[in-house]
């Protein structure tokens, strides 16, 4: 009698195992909230002329990019747009696409001449939820950050309560810039 118990225990929870070990992926929900063109107007300094370089890392500076991430880098280049003032850099723009819980997410990191952000601001959003990261209150938090800070949730930036995957991925998706635009900047 004593080893029934445990069995019929044991049976009701590996029948509810497969609702459990299968999560659904929900339907894509896009949501658009910003163009390439407006998304650049925010990371950009106004009325200086853009140009978009492509930035494909040499193997040593793959591996030192990738290091400072702590985390693999998929792709082979990266779009940089740079606005200039005087013959000088005015600022740099990366629109990136990193993963959310389900899908992707495409945002635009602006950065100061000095690497330093300059703005960050959401595009496009692919769930249902989790969409409170394109908020300010969040996205602040990145202003003035650089390549030398950790940009990690729980370090110097708060998640949102109901969007943490999503805040992981801003923080790593503008880590990556900071990172990206240090290294394209700067002799190392």
């Amino acid at each position: 009698m004593r080893i029934a118990l445990p069995l019929v225990a044991f049976a009701a929870i590996a029948t509810a195992l497969p609702a459990f070990a299968e999560e659904e992926v929900p339907q894509l929900y896009e949501q658009v909230y910003l163009t390439k063109e407006q998304a650049l107007k925010i990371a950009l300094p106004q009325g200086d002329p853009v140009v978009k370089r492509e930035y494909a890392p040499r193997p040593e500076e793959r591996k030192r990019i990738e290091r400072r991430l702590g985390r693999k880098v998929t792709e082979d280049s990266f779009a940089v747009y740079q606005s200039t003032s005087g013959g000088k850099p005015s600022g740099y723009a990366m629109i990136l696409d990193e993963q959310g819980k389900y899908y992707p997410m495409t945002f635009v990191v602006g950065l100061k001449p000095d690497g330093s952000v300059r703005d960050v601001a959401i595009m496009v959003y692919r769930e249902r939820r989790g969409d409170d990261v394109k908020r300010r209150r969040f996205l602040n938090q990145f202003q003035g950050k650089t390549a030398e800070d950790p940009l990690m949730v729980n370090r110097d930036i708060i998640h949102l309560t109901g969007a943490t995957v999503s805040s992981w991925s801003v923080a790593a998706g503008v880590k990556k810039a900071v990172v990206i635009v240090d290294e394209l900047t700067h002799a190392h």
